[in-house]
């Protein structure tokens, strides 16, 4: 039997090598109606109007494919289902794999050790990611999925659908949602979770002008009160907030100033 959620930091491609050696328990689940999990029919409609989504269902314990949609980035659907994992991980952007690899999937364990196993699959986890199509060009797409795991609360299978995202300039962050839906696909709770993943560590740095902006604000002063020291704009201002809070996935203003502190960036 596989053990419990680990504490430590486990990597995606680890955790796929330790469901090889071990399994863990089966799954008391039935999913003869692949397609009517996607209510998100429902979901997907109101998500993908203009194109077709991308549906899947892999097998954690087996890097497999076990079904799917019929093509997808103009590969055929036994491009997946023959080469596993594997053709998903030879066409993943390096610098997109290693980071959901080491940063974002160890995240979403994290998220999912907080709720009941049995629930897991009513927790929906978005975000962007880079492909490289069969032309050999690298596409950005969305992608969202949910999990079910054994009673021990360990990923088995992830279910999930990813749609183009060519008109979209993704840059060098991936950001990460997680929404509660119901039994009938729909949103129920939207962004319970949000992260904010970067590329490059650079990104992660404060401006000189968001520490200034920072300095004024542990001091107590509002957006309005610095942009008047500053003789900058008050949106200016919270837009620089708002990045500061994105590099350091603090939710508000006094957070982002206790994360400061502690770094020791003012």
């Amino acid at each position: 039997m596989l053990k419990s959620l680990p504490k430590r930091k486990t990597t995606w491609l680890n955790y796929l090598d330790k469901l090889k050696d071990n399994p863990g328990q089966e799954l008391k689940m039935q999913l003869i109606h692949f397609q009517g999990f996607f209510r998100i029919n429902r979901f997907a409609n109101s998500f993908f109007k203009h194109c077709t989504p991308f549906v899947y269902l892999l097998d954690y314990r087996r890097s497999e494919y076990i079904r799917m949609s019929e093509s997808f980035a103009g590969y055929p659907s036994k491009a997946f289902v023959n080469g596993g994992i594997g053709h998903m991980l030879d066409i993943y952007h390096p610098d997109h794999l290693k980071l959901f690899d080491e940063d974002i999937f160890p995240e979403r364990l994290r998220i999912l050790s907080a709720i009941s196993a049995a629930d897991h699959s009513n927790y929906l986890f978005t975000y962007n990611l880079c492909l490289r199509n069969d032309k050999g060009k690298y596409e950005n797409f969305l992608q969202r999925n949910c999990f079910f795991s054994d009673s021990l609360g360990n990923p088995l299978l992830s279910m999930g659908i990813l749609t183009p995202l060519n008109d979209h300039r993704v840059g060098t962050r991936i950001v990460q949602t997680v929404d509660r839906i119901s039994m009938n696909g729909l949103v129920e709770q939207r962004v319970i979770d949000r992260a904010v993943f970067h590329l490059n560590d650079e990104d992660k740095l404060f401006s000189k002008r968001e520490k200034e902006i920072l300095q004024w604000m542990a001091d107590g002063f509002s957006s309005k009160m610095i942009a008047g020291k500053l003789h900058i704009s008050e949106h200016t201002v919270n837009n620089h907030r708002r990045s500061m809070q994105d590099k350091s996935n603090m939710p508000n203003a006094i957070a982002l100033v206790s994360f400061a502190i502690r770094k020791e960036i003012i």
